[in-house]
């Protein structure tokens, strides 16, 4: 439900100016005017643009909260249509699972300064629009990670998110996929964003997988 603000724009410019890539960020339909299916259109024609003129080896797909939902989810659909997959899929505080149904959610809440689960369960229902919470291009913890780029996740341990990032984690390890997992302790909500000590480290981090492509 909201797009870009200032502090994505400048962890952007940073990661152009550090890491020398070049980045497409796409605005893409938000709820409650627009449900998924509006935004998967919009990037997947994009995704297609962008691989007329880069190597997919050179392309990695990254997203931050709902947007690195929506990047997993991408991926595997790309993956189930039998479409090129990015050389990478960098999630940052990604929302897996709009229903939030994980039960660990409970024990982090309140710890988290500032997402609630029923605010966000609220907007993951409008972006949904009539299609079921749990299908994967919603709530992509529930799809399948074989045959997909290379995951990396980014989670704070303060933040609800963290529950699915874990249970992620736990998929790929259980189904012998390999997966970059970095969880801050006692970090919120997109840390990376901000410069904090703990910010510049992750984003060194991001950096360094970026230019390992």
């Amino acid at each position: 439900m909201n797009g870009f603000n200032k502090l994505h724009w400048n962890f952007l410019a940073e990661l152009v100016k550090r890491a020398n890539c070049t980045i497409a960020a796409p605005d893409y339909p938000l709820a409650p005017d627009h449900n998924y299916k509006d935004s998967f259109e919009m990037v997947e024609a994009l995704y297609q643009q962008l691989l007329d003129s880069i190597n997919s080896n050179d392309l990695i797909l990254m997203g931050d909260s709902a947007g690195g939902g929506f990047a997993l989810a991408l991926a595997q659909k790309l993956r189930n249509e039998q479409g090129v997959q990015p050389e990478q899929i960098i999630l940052l505080s990604p929302w897996l699972d709009i229903t939030l149904a994980n039960p660990d959610i409970l024990k982090i809440e309140k710890d988290d300064p500032y997402l609630k689960k029923e605010d966000l369960q609220q907007a993951g229902k409008l972006y949904a629009g009539d299609t079921s919470t749990d299908d994967y291009r919603l709530s992509p913890v529930n799809g399948s990670l074989n045959d997909l780029g290379k995951i990396s996740i980014f989670a704070g341990s303060a933040e609800i998110l963290v529950a699915d990032a874990r249970k992620l984690k736990s998929k790929a390890e259980s189904e012998g996929i390999p997966i970059s997992y970095f969880e801050y302790e006692n970090m919120f909500h997109a840390w990376m964003f901000l410069n904090l000590p703990e910010s510049n480290r992750a984003k060194q981090e991001i950096i360094d997988l970026i230019q390992s492509s």
